[in-house]
């Protein structure tokens, strides 16, 4: 199904077909990505920042191109910072550390909403549910509810986001 949307870029309206931006800023983007491209196989390992400087290409811009996989796939070493922490990166869009903080903290919430009832699902090889969910009688939704929001307060105490409205403080 087609949608209306607003490129980031221009601010117009277009009809969503793929990409996040209208195909004017498309082709605009690609040219860009062109000269990125070009500059970072002479000057490999180079900071996005320098190299949105030196190509007068918008960082925005470039954090889309590498946190998607584009350098990346292209085997081009251009770092970048983890969305978290703000720590140099080469791919995703956080560091080591943070996805590992992030996962612990997701085995946390996860042992705090069902280790008290035990009822977690088995998972099939290819990612399927054995059986149908059905919630545990004795499961009470209020305990879900304090256990998240004891989560999500101790998560916005400890760390806060270095990235703010696509740039980085």
């Amino acid at each position: 199904m087609l949608e209306v949307k607003t490129c980031p870029d221009c601010e117009k309206l277009f009809l969503k077909f793929s990409g996040r931006v209208c195909p004017e800023c498309h082709v605009i983007r690609q040219q860009q990505l062109n000269t990125v491209i070009d500059f970072a196989r002479v000057h490999p390992g180079m900071r996005i920042s320098e190299i949105c400087r030196i190509c007068a290409v918008p960082e925005r811009v470039m954090q889309d191109f590498a946190e998607g996989g584009t350098f990346r796939r292209l085997n081009l070493s251009i770092r970048y910072s983890c969305r978290l922490c703000a720590a140099p990166i080469t791919d995703g869009t956080m560091c080591g550390s943070c996805r590992e903080e992030l996962g612990r903290q997701i085995v946390d919430l996860r042992s705090r909403l069902w280790g008290e009832i035990n009822v977690l699902r088995p998972v099939q090889a290819n990612g399927h549910y054995d059986d149908p969910f059905s919630p545990h009688p004795s499961e009470d939704p209020v305990k879900r509810a304090e256990a998240m929001k004891a989560i999500s307060t101790r998560r916005s105490k400890e760390r806060r986001s270095l990235r703010h409205a696509g740039h980085i403080r």
